[in-house]
């Protein structure tokens, strides 16, 4: 009895993998192949001796199997993420250090209505380049043509009327000289030569009179020409139209403003520096221009004058520039100033706001952490804070080019966690 007894706990421990329903059998099946005499009670024992270990060992299968199962569960945990490959900031591809300038103008030509008057035409629009003196707008000229009209026949009308003066006068002296002539010898009284005399100088004051209204005539015509050529709107100096406050059929007031022309030959280059960079620019120094922060230099700006005080609020340098040569460039064109980067400046990136944990106090200077892809695991990188700027922040140290950065990091990532990065 029991040998039968040992022989089960032996297919217990070597079967472990056996069901209840198996052990069972194997218990009928025993029992019967070594069945011997025995009383009831020692019958009874065994199967008691029998059902405890069944049950012993089910319980105990049942408990290393649960175990295992949550050891699996938590090694396979994988977390999908969204990455972003950072790249070295955009004034960084290249070895200057790019500050983004204004162009301005020092003289600019506005340009008045001289006359009052219906304008016909526009020939400048704004951004128009234009020389001295090139056609800017016209105004209607009938009216100031009838006048020049008038003018011109008041001054030939003028000029008929001289010649018949100056043909009375020769008339009337030679009538006095006839005159005087017969006095001298007795023939007439000196009453006649007076007479003569009176017509003579009445004829030589209209003649006078006549010249005078035909001097007022001329400067007549030379007034209404003036009007004319003032219907003629014209640029003042050579540069290019930067605004235009009419449109053709527009009744405009003498004064009134028209356009502005800016002088392309002073156009000048306003930038800021920090103070940290701002002590090595000197005053004569040429530096290069460009149009966007990865172009190639398309002119040459002359260092004019400093601003004498710093700004505290931005800790920047103010400075003024002239443009060498004749460029292309336009007022208001943002460019950007080449300045020479000093051999120890580091690295910086942009990252978006949502690469750092939600509710993180993120400021100029401040280390914070973020996650990388490592592999098929999350590496963590501290970096430090240089510029925040709407959803976008610049930073320093603890990454490469070409690492990729993890979005909206969940709450519980950690170091060497496995993940899988989605796809876009």
């Amino acid at each position: 009895m029991y040998f039968v007894v040992g022989e089960l706990l032996l297919l217990k421990t070597s079967g472990g993998e056996m069901d209840q329903e198996a052990q069972i059998t194997t218990l009928k099946v025993q029992s019967s192949r070594y069945k011997t005499p025995a009383s009831f009670s020692e019958n009874i024992l065994v199967l008691c001796l029998l059902s405890a270990v069944l049950i012993a060992g089910c319980s105990a299968q049942s408990q290393t199997r649960v175990h295992d199962n949550r050891t699996v569960a938590t090694e396979n945990a994988v977390v999908t993420v969204h990455v972003f490959e950072v790249q070295p900031a955009p004034n960084q591809t290249n070895a200057d250090f790019l500050i983004p300038a204004a162009l301005s103008v020092e003289d600019t030509a506005i340009v008045l209505a001289e006359l009052e008057g219906r304008l016909v035409s526009i020939s400048a629009e704004e951004g128009s380049r234009v020389a001295k003196g090139e056609i800017l707008a016209q105004f209607s000229d009938e009216e100031q043509r009838g006048q020049l009209r008038q003018a011109e026949l008041d001054v030939s009308r003028f000029n008929v009327e001289a010649e018949q003066l100056q043909a009375l006068i020769k008339l009337n002296r030679s009538e006095f000289d006839r005159e005087s002539l017969l006095a001298s010898q007795g023939l007439v009284s000196k009453g006649e030569v007076e007479r003569a005399k009176y017509k003579l100088d009445e004829s030589i004051q209209e003649f006078e009179k006549n010249r005078l209204a035909t001097e007022s005539a001329l400067a007549r015509v030379e007034v209404v020409k003036l009007e004319m050529q003032k219907t003629v709107v014209r640029a003042p100096v050579a540069g290019i139209v930067t605004r235009r406050y009419v449109a053709p059929g527009t009744n405009v007031a003498k004064n009134e403003k028209l356009f502005e022309v800016a002088q392309l030959s002073r156009m000048e280059l306003r930038f800021k520096v920090p103070q940290t960079y701002g002590n090595q620019l000197e005053c004569g120094e040429v530096l290069g221009i460009s149009t966007d922060d990865r172009s190639a230099e398309i002119a040459k700006a002359r260092i004019r004058r400093r601003d004498p005080v710093a700004d505290p609020i931005s800790d920047t340098f103010g400075y003024v520039a002239e443009i060498l040569g004749s460029t292309k460039l336009t007022p208001g064109l943002t460019v950007y100033v080449h300045l020479p980067r000093s051999t120890d400046s580091k690295i910086s990136f942009w990252l978006p706001l949502n690469a750092f944990a939600t509710g993180a106090d993120l400021k100029k200077g401040a280390s914070k952490p973020v996650f990388v892809v490592a592999g098929e695991r999350v590496s963590s990188r501290v970096v430090v804070i240089q510029t925040i700027e709407g959803d976008q922040v610049e930073v320093e140290s603890g990454l490469l080019k070409g690492d990729r950065v993890i979005l909206a990091p969940p709450a519980n990532l950690k170091d060497g966690d496995r993940i899988a990065v989605s796809q876009p």
